[in-house]
């Protein structure tokens, strides 16, 4: 067998070291993420590279595609790209399913009640309202925006977290015939991975004692379909 020149072995030990280093930075960067998302805030990229990979954006793009695969592999998460405030960003979403609200303790079962109720009007809405429009169907409930409420607590802090964990968005749009700028909601990048609008609608449906097919719109969407079998002259409806 024919022994290799020491210039072959230099280069296979190069690889080999290559391949450690790569390992290792592979593991800061899902050790980095996982600390990062604790508390589900948006993380950037440059919050990544600069802790895991000493600020070597290049390396990102080469190794992501591995944490990605970890991350779902062995942690149940999704790595979904989103921007922030113009900057690129990641947010890690759960694919496994969540538990019900009956299974989190007070803290999370107050919270997330808020957020569920604030998903249900924004997507019975066709999915955008403006935040004033919320706050008044909220105070149409008992929740004041200015008050801190007996179950929920400081509701205007709560939203905020929200947003903060992008579950809603917050944005600024031009209506027509006004000069300014007016601030409107949506659904979230988080919300749409995590949140199940199937869920949603038949949950706002029990409230208000309706079908889920008498709201054309929200039924299609939740059925994935493209067409429905409904009279022509019936009309969409939408949360009054």
């Amino acid at each position: 067998m024919p022994r290799l020149s020491q210039s072959q072995r230099s280069v296979d030990r190069n690889i080999s070291t290559q391949q450690v280093d790569e390992s290792h930075l592979i593991r800061n960067m899902v050790k980095t993420i996982l600390n990062l998302s604790i508390n589900k805030s948006i993380i950037k990229r440059s919050e990544i590279s600069n802790i895991a990979l000493k600020g070597d954006g290049r390396l990102y793009q080469k190794l992501i595609q591995e944490v990605e695969d970890i991350l779902k592999e062995v942690y149940g998460y999704q790595l979904v790209d989103v921007e922030s405030k113009g900057q690129k960003s990641v947010i890690l979403c759960s694919i496994i399913g969540n538990c019900s609200l009956a299974e989190l303790n007070a803290t999370y079962q107050q919270r997330y009640t808020l957020l569920f109720l604030i998903l249900g009007y924004i997507f019975m809405k066709n999915g955008t309202i403006p935040e004033r429009m919320l706050w008044e169907f909220l105070q149409t409930i008992g929740i004041d925006e200015q008050q801190e409420h007996s179950y929920f607590g400081d509701t205007k802090k709560l939203l905020e977290l929200f947003i903060k964990q992008a579950y809603v968005m917050r944005f600024k749009q031009s209506m027509e015939g006004m000069n300014e700028e007016s601030v409107f909601l949506s659904w979230g990048a988080r919300a749409n991975h995590e949140v199940s609008k199937k869920e949603i609608l038949e949950s706002m449906c029990k409230v208000m004692n309706r079908k889920p097919s008498d709201f054309k719109t929200q039924y299609i969407e939740t059925q994935d379909l493209n067409e429905m079998s409904v009279d022509d002259d019936q009309e969409s409806e939408e949360l009054e």
